[in-house]
């Protein structure tokens, strides 16, 4: 076989973990293309199949934007990303989007082939065969072995392990939420058939806070129960906060634990949950891991710097691990400074890590930065990514949202729109902006007078709570006036 020939973008197996309601599983994706030049038939489009920013490089490649793609690559190959690395070495050998450099494809291709790449593996003679000379061939064995050490994606993830810290943290159950100042909080109500038959337990619940103070587009992350979930979520509802700072919507999320009496009895139970987790967890089980962390986060303890440091110490650990959930979660812990010393660059590196596996919430993040820096097709391609790779309501209705609004003819699909805000009326948190991105995707299909009353519905949800109403109400004008909305990319229905 002609060496050169060897050379293709191969076909990517990818393994991601994910977790629901406190869960993990797997989601395996497959992409095939070669480096012959199977261009796709938009030059402007990325590959078909959303994902996160592994996908759309091979979408940039595919359109033959070579200088771009192979800047990606090197990117996401200095976060420890084996396909990334391989598919580098590949340009590296063809020099494509830039110089021919043999010695560094052949080291990439070795960082790749040491974390298990199997089709790094089978290149990488054929590469070592290209090196005719030796002072080439000793350049290209010193830089594998420097890189293997630096760039297998464990070592990433080793330098930038937290700073933990057991200080200067508060208490935090359901009357405690950091950062900000409460106007109104109430305590949620606790589900009587699990009052009745003393089931207790907690939720975690993740939400967006606009400038108006009340929580928006709420995401369940853990619970012990569904119908405390529910709960949590119906008392989130009604919270309003003051913000120190406006003008930027920000993430939170809040625990809310459920017991009949904040007992020795209920935190026995909960030693014993520990406990049994932690024997899980030591035996190497990634999902025990995971959970272990939240769990610690549920005890109603005063010592919560103990608390947040080890929980934190175990998202790490199950981050290492492969679950792509937490290598989020220990980002927005660095970025907090939350059971750590604050560090917004090691905070950025996991977030990337958490993208380049897929992560809903990193390529959410991703989305909003694109748009900011007018890529469209990125954000979008991210959008999509969310929803597909993450399976969560809050994806799914940031996706029909956009897809309802968006200011652009090409990309805007009213009918999908539909179908997709229709798939989550039951599982989405937030009822009024369900009506609203509703609303906005009957009108995209011109069917006005159901788009009416779909947004009248919006509206009295928002009243209920307490939340001002003059976009929801210009929007009900437009609807009226049988104007279906175009927004630009990163608006929100909040």
């Amino acid at each position: 076989m002609d060496t050169m020939r060897a050379f293709t973008l191969m076909p990517v197996r990818r393994r991601n973990h994910t977790r629901r309601q406190g869960g993990a599983g797997v989601f395996i994706g497959l992409i095939l293309l070669t480096c012959a030049g199977r261009v796709s038939a938009s030059p402007s489009a990325p590959a078909a199949s959303p994902g996160g920013p592994f996908e759309f490089a091979l979408g940039t490649y595919n359109n033959q934007a070579f200088e771009s793609a192979r800047a990606r690559f090197e990117d996401l190959a200095h976060l420890g990303q084996a396909s990334a690395q391989r598919n580098l070495a590949v340009m590296l050998v063809k020099g494509e989007g830039g110089d021919r450099n043999l010695p560094a494809a052949y080291a990439w291709l070795t960082v790749a082939a040491s974390q298990g790449d199997s089709q790094a593996q089978a290149l990488q003679a054929r590469a070592e065969a290209l090196l005719k000379d030796s002072a080439q061939l000793a350049l290209a064995h010193k830089l594998a072995e420097s890189w293997t050490s630096q760039f297998s994606e464990r070592a990433v993830m080793q330098t930038i392990e937290p700073d933990y810290e057991t200080s200067d943290a508060d208490s935090e159950d359901w009357k405690s939420l950091r950062n900000l100042t409460a106007i109104e909080r109430t305590a949620p109500s606790y589900p009587p058939r699990l009052a009745s038959r003393g089931v207790e337990g907690w939720a975690q619940i993740q939400f967006l806070l606009p400038d108006h103070g009340h929580p928006r587009d709420l995401r369940l992350i853990a619970s012990t129960e569904p119908e405390f979930a529910r709960a949590a979520a119906d008392a989130l509802r009604h919270w309003t906060f003051t913000l120190r700072r406006t003008g930027l919507t920000r993430t939170y999320s809040q625990r809310f634990n459920f017991s009949n009496n904040r007992s020795a009895r209920h935190e026995h139970m909960l030693a014993d949950v520990i406990q049994h987790l932690e024997e899980q967890a030591h035996e190497g089980d990634v999902t025990a891991m995971y959970r272990l962390a939240w769990a610690i986060e549920s005890l109603p303890t005063d010592h919560a710097s103990l608390s947040d440091s080890t929980s934190l110490q175990w998202l790490y650990s199950s981050a290492v691990h492969g679950l792509r959930d937490a290598m989020y979660d220990v980002s927005q812990r660095l970025r907090s400074g939350r059971g750590c010393k604050a560090d917004p660059t090691k905070a950025d590196r996991w977030r990337s890590i958490a993208a380049a596996h897929g992560q809903p919430d990193a390529l959410r993040d991703l989305a909003t930065q694109a748009a900011r820096t007018d890529s469209p097709a990125e954000a979008i391609f991210y959008i999509r990514g969310a929803s597909a790779l993450g399976g969560r309501p809050t994806d799914t209705a940031r996706l029909a949202w956009l897809l309802a609004t968006i200011d652009d003819d090409t990309a805007r699909e009213g009918r999908r729109a539909l179908d997709l805000i229709n798939s989550i009326e039951q599982s989405y948190f937030d009822e009024a902006a369900w009506h609203e991105i509703h609303a906005a995707a009957l009108a995209e299909t011109g069917q006005w007078r159901t788009a009416i009353a779909a947004q009248q519905s919006a509206i009295k949800q928002l009243n209920k709570l307490g939340i001002p109403t003059d976009d929801a109400t210009h929007r009900l004008q437009a609807y009226e006036n049988q104007h279906a909305l175009r927004l630009p990319l990163d608006s929100l229905p909040y």
